[in-house]
């Protein structure tokens, strides 16, 4: 029991601006223009789904990001999701994700969220634990993650806290796991950066794809807190 009050008091802490920076993503589609000089930007897509429990589909709400130590509330970024090119349906969701970070190496920690219908609502963690190393004056894709939550099985990592027991259950985060890979769909989701974000349309893009989800090392992250 004790470790369900510590999973839900992380899961609820990523949110909170107290302990972490919580800023914008960026570029947003109104913007002509980016300026690498100060921050370079990370982009990937993400496709988030539930097939456990089908009717509450995840909603992003930050990608938690970490830099160095991450002993300060300067080294914990929360960038908030938004609402430009976004894609929802009940067989859940597609987002553009643009970070914008000052040069240097950071872990992306993963997604929090949450779900809910009347009258249950549910807090989910995705787990991604992966290092991205920012290079000045750069703009990178970081590749595609699709992340659905399944029924989880004995000692596999929880997709949310267990508290409170009957939101978690009821939305399946409590009783699923995440099932996760990352790919590389370099030119399609390039294409659609350039086209719907002026900013991006001339921009020269690198590709550092992520590597293919640890789920080991995700469940020892799980248990240690």
């Amino acid at each position: 029991m004790k470790k369900c009050f510590v999973v839900s008091a992380i899961a609820a802490a990523l949110l909170t601006a107290g302990c972490a920076t919580v800023a914008p993503m960026s570029p947003t589609t109104s913007m002509s223009s980016v300026d690498t000089a100060k921050n370079s930007y990370v982009l990937m897509t993400v496709t988030l789904k539930n097939n456990y429990h089908t009717s509450y589909q995840p909603s992003p709400i930050v990608v938690n990001m970490e830099r160095g130590a991450a002993d300060t509330r300067q080294d914990r970024l929360n960038f908030k999701f938004d609402d430009d090119r976004t894609g929802t349906a009940d067989a859940g969701g597609h987002y553009f994700v643009r970070l914008p970070l000052a040069p240097g190496k950071y872990v992306m920690r993963g997604i929090t969220g949450q779900s809910g219908i009347f009258p249950f609502h549910g807090m989910f963690f995705t787990p991604l634990h992966e290092v991205v190393d920012v290079k000045p004056n750069s703009i990178v894709y970081v590749g595609h993650i699709d992340a659905t939550v399944v029924e989880r099985k004995d000692g596999e990592l929880r997709a949310g806290p267990m508290i409170p027991l009957l939101d978690q259950a009821a939305t399946g985060f409590s009783g699923g796991t995440w099932d996760i890979s990352v790919s590389d769909q370099f030119d399609s989701d390039i294409a659609a950066f350039k086209k719907d974000f002026p900013a991006l349309s001339n921009a020269s893009i690198d590709r550092e794809v992520l590597p293919a989800w640890d789920k080991q090392k995700a469940t020892e992250w799980w248990a240690s807190h």
